[in-house]
């Protein structure tokens, strides 16, 4: 399954690389978008940062896969920060800890007219027979959720 998300904030590429990059910026993202446990560790200098995030989140997956997908999850990724054209992108990597999906994708700030947009494009794969594709579909749908919450909440920081 394909995701893409994409979005304007009303602030320069500069400040939406610092609240998308930044330990207590992140900090206060993650707050915001539920889930516990969470850690953050930043490594790197600007432009080329590295995040690993890490937390547990609840999931109430379809009854065909409640089996393969537990309801609550240890949810992880890496996001490798660098400089893109006049902007940023990152390439990210999620893990959920016992469940046979695979997430991987980028988000990318750009410059444009009145701020800059913050986009996410993902694929979400599952290999599993049968039961697959409904992975893929409920994982993806929970990815792209997150993504607008985590929108909603950077143009609230921003």
């Amino acid at each position: 399954m394909k995701v893409h998300v994409k979005h304007a904030l009303k602030t320069d590429v500069a400040s939406a690389f610092k609240l998308c990059t930044e330990q207590k910026s992140q900090e206060q993202v993650y707050a915001q978008l539920g889930g516990t446990d969470v850690k953050i560790k930043r490594e790197g200098r600007a432009p080329n940062v590295k995040l690993k995030i890490s937390r547990k989140e609840v999931a109430n997956p379809p009854a065909a896969i409640k089996r393969l997908v537990p309801a609550t999850n240890d949810v992880s990724h890496t996001e490798d920060w660098a400089e893109d054209g006049d902007g940023y992108s990152a390439d990210i990597v999620t893990e959920i800890k016992g469940v046979p999906v695979k997430i991987v994708g980028t988000k990318s700030l750009q410059p444009e007219k009145g701020g800059c947009s913050v986009e996410w494009k993902f694929d979400v794969t599952s290999g599993i027979p049968l039961l697959g594709g409904i992975i893929a579909s409920f994982a993806g749908g929970e990815v792209e959720q997150k993504l607008e919450k985590e929108f909603k909440v950077l143009k609230s920081l921003a």
